[in-house]
């Protein structure tokens, strides 16, 4: 690998944060000697290559690399957001305390609103 500059390793941490919160763990890997990927090791001590598992194939650069799993990442984690099923994974008591929880603060500011005006007059 060649010597990077602080601007390219600064370049690579904001990357690696980024693919880290959505696939802990994950590191550089090369492949052969100028090809880069990105792996994580899963429970069963089994490496699971990120780039992939999105169909991109292995980068000439560690930047790039890391480059294309943030942008995986991100791709990931937008269609986890809108997957209509998303719902069905989570407890339905869960669902409705939240739901609960909005509903009583958008009343208290409703009430404070109401309070606020009469108290001028």
């Amino acid at each position: 690998m060649n010597k990077l500059s602080v601007q390219e390793k600064k370049l690579i941490e904001k990357y690696k944060r980024k693919v880290c919160n959505q696939y802990p763990g994950a590191y550089l890997t090369a492949i052969g000697k100028t090809h880069y990927t990105i792996m994580q090791e899963q429970d069963g001590l089994q490496p699971k290559d990120i780039l992939a598992e999105w169909c991109i194939l292995p980068a000439t650069n560690p930047i790039k690399a890391w480059e294309m799993a943030q942008i995986g990442a991100k791709s990931n984690q937008n269609l986890n957001r809108t997957h209509p099923l998303r719902i069905e994974g989570m407890d339905m008591e869960d669902k409705i305390a939240r739901v609960e929880a909005r509903r009583l603060k958008t009343e208290s500011v409703r009430e404070s609103r109401k309070t606020k005006e009469y108290d001028i007059y």
